[in-house]
């Protein structure tokens, strides 16, 4: 094997000879092409120090708003204001922010009510002009009111 060859070009480069114990074959390329000590496998890569996703999606939701609650204007996190959003939006009756609510106190376990909270229960009766109180008849969503 010679030290020279001629490239596309027709110029002769040399190479250095492979050592007699080392045969150039498959997966194992010639020593002059791998990779190099100190040198990125991917020099164009993401730099370092660079954003990621998370840490873009972490600062975005991380930063102030100001939301208007009862009239009383309040900064807080854009976190927490969209939390706010999303439940107001099921109180409104959109099934599906209500379904997500649903979903997500499941996930964290928030469908029951703390101890310390009374229960109010909250009775609807007709009041008959002759002074006869009597209860409002429910109806499920297949009955029909007659």
């Amino acid at each position: 094997m010679s030290g020279t060859r001629q490239g596309a070009d027709g110029a002769s480069a040399t190479e250095p000879e492979p050592s007699p114990h080392y045969h150039v074959g498959y997966r194992k390329p010639p020593k002059g092409s791998r990779f190099k000590k100190g040198r990125s496998g991917n020099p164009a890569g993401r730099p370092k120090g660079s954003a990621t996703v998370k840490s873009l999606l972490d600062k975005a939701l991380s930063a102030p708003v100001t939301i208007s609650e009862g009239g009383i204007n309040r900064t807080v996190e854009q976190r927490m204001a969209l939390f706010k959003s999303l439940v107001a939006r099921a109180i409104k009756g959109d099934t599906r922010a209500a379904a997500l609510v649903v979903r997500l106190m499941d996930q964290f376990d928030l469908g029951k009510a703390p101890d310390h909270q009374p229960v109010t229960l909250i009775k609807r009766i007709i009041v008959d002009p002759r002074g006869v109180e009597r209860p409002v008849p429910t109806y499920s969503s297949r009955e029909g009111k007659s």
